[in-house]
């Protein structure tokens, strides 16, 4: 069922009390109350244009919602642009890989761990090749699976490759709360069976809330699943309670036994 007027709890990471986005006299999101338990793997599924990147958005700091309330470890982050929100312990993927391009894998995963490591940008300032920051990505870099290409260009890497590099920045900030974004888009079978294996073995100690249309992949990985429809919360429960709940086969899963979206 959906969940309503949730009390913030210590146990929680993540908790959006009524969230709502308008843009003009269109209404994305409707009242949206969910919680995200600290150390969960939860789902956000739904059909194309349910409100899934638009709820992202709002909390990771990219839009502001309409009304409603974002806290994350039981502080209010409403409102708060991306990059403060970010330095309080949150990070996310999108859609498309989102990396630089032109630099080196590891040069990627040490501009994203600079803020963990207690850096913070300074252009008169040469980071070198040593020290705790090289440290950390050639760390992150190994659990990924892209030692071997540290010194290639992201802008080299296949798509499969620069999704893993994704992850590895997210990582490499030292989140406790990762946003995914549809980490396995555009990939086969086979690499998206591997991208959700990684995703398993690097966010064990991390909360996650991810969008992702591979059902293989939603209810391999979940510890609990929310459905989302026309911006509303549908549903939210353990995978075996979604995968039988009528109402979620009819407005969803039932068009789509075993598949992608």
């Amino acid at each position: 069922m959906p969940e309503k007027s949730i009390p913030p709890s210590a146990a929680d990471a993540l908790v959006l009390e009524g969230i709502s986005k308008r843009y003009g006299s269109a209404r994305i999101l409707n009242e949206v109350h969910l919680r995200v338990a600290a150390g969960d793997v939860h789902a956000l599924i739904g059909p194309n244009g349910a409100g899934k990147s638009t709820l992202f958005n709002v909390v990771s700091g990219l839009a502001a919602p309409s009304s409603g309330t974002v806290r994350l470890h039981g502080r209010d982050v409403t409102g708060l642009p991306a990059h403060r929100v970010a330095r309080l312990g949150l990070s996310r993927s999108f859609q498309v890989a989102n990396v630089f391009p032109r630099l080196s894998v590891f040069d990627n995963l040490r501009c994203a761990a600079m803020r963990s490591c207690g850096l913070g940008y300074a252009w008169w300032r040469g980071l070198g090749r040593a020290g705790p920051l090289a440290e950390r990505a050639g760390e992150v870099m190994a659990r990924v699976g892209l030692a071997q290409r540290a010194g290639a260009a992201a802008g080299e890497l296949s798509y499969a490759e620069q999704r893993a590099l994704e992850l590895g920045m997210v990582l490499a900030a030292d989140a406790r709360v990762l946003l995914l974004d549809e980490p396995t888009a555009g990939m086969n079978r086979g690499e998206s069976a591997r991208m959700a294996e990684l995703i398993r073995a690097t966010c064990r100690d991390r909360t996650v809330l991810i969008v992702e249309h591979d059902m293989q992949v939603v209810f391999g990985l979940s510890d609990r699943i929310s459905v989302m429809v026309r911006g509303e919360l549908i549903a939210t429960g353990e995978p075996s309670g979604i995968r039988d709940d009528e109402a979620v086969r009819r407005a969803y899963l039932g068009r789509f036994p075993g598949g992608r979206s």
